[in-house]
């Protein structure tokens, strides 16, 4: 049944913006919220962030994968999600291991080559969890998809799997995989995203969540009702801000792979950048210069990478997409 999403999303040059707006602002507050000298001047948000920032990735992650692929080519989609987590993860894991303690990390890792490949497989740091996450779970559904069951039998035995598979991986929860399978029932019952949940009400929604709810964790349901309606917050925003602005805001959505490889990286780095702020108590200033250095670095390697090839090597297909 998804093959009419496909059509309605290759047809639709704005619905896909609006895909490419929400994934920006995502990924802009993944960011922020990971430079600690914002989250810790306030720690009370940070639960509500993350619980919506990350499934609102799975959710949309989810939707746009196409199950109706012949191999060659789901093969290269999975080598553009399998081979950058390792490579990145491993780069990380090392400068942590390297330099952690001396830029005050809040990850470390002091291991040999046993403890780096079980970190890998089973238990991956920093931002890169969501490559390991998504890797397993498109390669489970597509396997069932394609060789035992389609439709929602097979969406059923894909999630039985892979909830047999967070039992035993460390760092692949649940949690986080609910989110796909809400997203993957999406796409297999037409339901288009951002048609669907687009709405003015969805920010009153999402206030109101955060108000009534006991419990704010993206395990909970409260953490799928932050989920969907900050989404479509999201779709809804589009048209209701200037265009310049909506069009840098997508354009940070299209680069939002590469943001997520290369942001760990110059996150740590920004620590540095704490002492020159320190005359703002808001630390909103401090915080707006990190995120537009982060994100400037992350998007001129995102260039120097496919200028020298690296990217068709590491992902696949080059990773930065210009304004």
């Amino acid at each position: 049944m998804s093959e009419k999403t496909d059509i309605v999303l290759k047809d639709n040059s704005k619905r896909i913006q609006e895909i490419d707006m929400a994934k920006g602002i995502l990924i802009l507050l993944m960011v922020t919220f990971h430079i600690e000298l914002f989250n810790t001047k306030y720690p009370d948000a940070c639960p509500i962030i993350y619980a919506f920032v990350m499934p609102g990735f799975l959710l949309i992650s989810g939707y746009l994968f196409s199950v109706n692929k012949e191999p060659q080519k789901f093969l290269k989609s999975i080598y553009g999600v399998v081979v950058p987590y390792i490579v990145f993860e491993i780069i990380y894991l090392l400068g942590i291991g390297m330099l952690g303690k001396l830029m005050g990390a809040s990850n470390t890792f002091d291991g040999g080559v046993l403890a780096l490949l079980s970190k890998i497989a089973f238990s991956p740091s920093g931002t890169y969890w969501y490559l390991h996450t998504m890797a397993i779970c498109l390669t489970v559904y597509y396997i069932i998809n394609r060789y035992v069951m389609k439709g929602l039998s097979g969406i059923l035995i894909t999630s039985i799997i892979l909830y047999a598979l967070s039992i035993g991986i460390e760092r692949f929860r649940w949690g986080d995989v609910i989110y796909f399978v809400i997203a993957i029932l999406f796409r297999n019952s037409n339901f288009v995203i951002n048609e669907r949940l687009k709405s003015p009400i969805s920010i009153l929604c999402f206030v109101l969540i955060i108000i009534f709810s006991n419990d704010i964790s993206r395990d909970s349901v409260s953490g799928i009702g932050l989920s969907l309606t900050f989404l479509g917050f999201a779709f809804d925003l589009k048209d209701r801000i200037p265009e310049r602005i909506s069009n840098y805001i997508s354009y940070i959505g299209r680069n939002s792979l590469a943001i997520v490889l290369f942001s760990p990286l110059f996150t740590v780095t920004a620590k540095l950048c704490a002492p020159f702020f320190a005359f703002d108590d808001t630390r909103i200033l401090g915080t707006i210069c990190c995120l537009s250095m982060i994100t400037a670095l992350c998007l001129f390697f995102a260039m120097l990478f496919d200028k020298l090839s690296v990217s068709r090597v590491i992902v696949g297909k080059n990773i930065y997409s210009k304004l």
